[in-house]
């Protein structure tokens, strides 16, 4: 006999397993982690600052004093977790009518749909909110550094009072393009206009971009010429990985990530799901939240590249 004890007790486990499955396959090919430095949080929200380090040494005469310098303190960035919820209910009514029932019923298959669609959907939230670091990269709409400015932006300050670039504006991704590019985010001065190595890891593309990604990547020659001319990147020890990104919108847009703090990505709450009957109507209902920030730690670490 079809009961709504049965249904709870023998078909709500599977449904349970259709959207933990669902979810756990789509954070399988998610991309914002390998964007992100993950992190952990157990505040209401997080702060950090930065501080400069010390300028050089002056040269100092016979007798007289040393000069004293002091780091500079800078603006601080904070991350506000916010919470991401959904749910879905079947009324009383669908339960006593059999609709759903997963071994064959009038609408198994929409059943498990929705519980299938509550999973990736879940799964893909953090995806689509941290793809706007990049598509909308040029704006202030979603996120901006401490300093309030767009994460890509031709007017970075430091704390010495000198200003940054990290946007090119005009600049397709081709071998002489990546490479003048590669040289310039890989070396930039500090907040006291001193020289840091950074180290380039990761070229950032959408699918349109994957061919010409490959062919600076892993040319053994230079793609960009019919000449035996060797491809200095292949040649130079480097090892970038080539991130191809459906979530990025700007189809001839490329990013290249330095090692760093860059973007920091603090779990409050990893998802989580629950289930309920309710009383008053006898709804079988069942949710899923997660509460998470995600915010600029230093836009040094990217150099965007958004041709008009």
């Amino acid at each position: 006999m079809w009961t709504r004890s049965r249904f709870l007790n023998e078909y709500v486990p599977g449904l349970f397993t259709v959207a933990l499955d669902s979810f756990m396959t789509q954070r399988a090919v998610n991309m914002y982690d390998k964007l992100c430095t993950i992190k952990t949080s157990a505040k209401k929200s997080e702060e950090d600052s930065i501080r400069s380090g010390l300028g050089l040494p002056t040269r100092k005469g016979e007798g007289a004093p040393i000069g004293y310098d002091v780091q500079i303190e800078g603006a601080k960035q904070k991350w506000v977790h916010a919470v991401y919820a959904m749910g879905v209910r079947i009324t009383e009514e669908a339960v006593d009518d059999n609709l759903y029932h997963l071994n064959g019923g009038g609408n198994a298959d929409d059943l498990q749909d929705i519980f299938d669609d509550l999973g990736r959907s879940m799964a893909t939230n953090p995806e689509v909110l941290c793809a706007r670091f990049f598509n909308s990269a040029t704006a202030t709409t979603y996120h901006t550094t401490r300093g309030a400015l767009a994460l890509a932006s031709t007017a970075h300050y430091r704390l010495d009072g000198t200003t940054f670039s990290n946007l090119a504006t005009s600049t397709d991704l081709t071998y002489s393009t990546f490479w003048a590019n590669l040289v310039a985010a890989e070396n930039q001065y500090d907040h006291r206009s001193l020289r840091v190595k950074k180290n380039v890891n990761k070229l950032w593309v959408p699918p349109q971009l994957e061919r010409a990604g490959l062919e600076v990547l892993k040319s053994s020659d230079r793609p960009d010429t019919p000449n035996r001319a060797i491809n200095a990147y292949a040649k130079s020890g480097r090892a970038i990985q080539l991130m191809v990104w459906p979530e990025m919108t700007d189809t001839d847009m490329w990013v290249l990530q330095c090692q760093g703090r860059g973007i920091i990505f603090f779990w409050a709450r990893k998802t989580r799901f629950a289930r309920e009957k309710e009383f008053q109507t006898g709804d079988f209902m069942c949710k899923s939240d997660q509460r998470f920030a995600a915010e600029v730690a230093d836009e040094r670490d990217f150099m965007f590249n958004v041709p008009a």
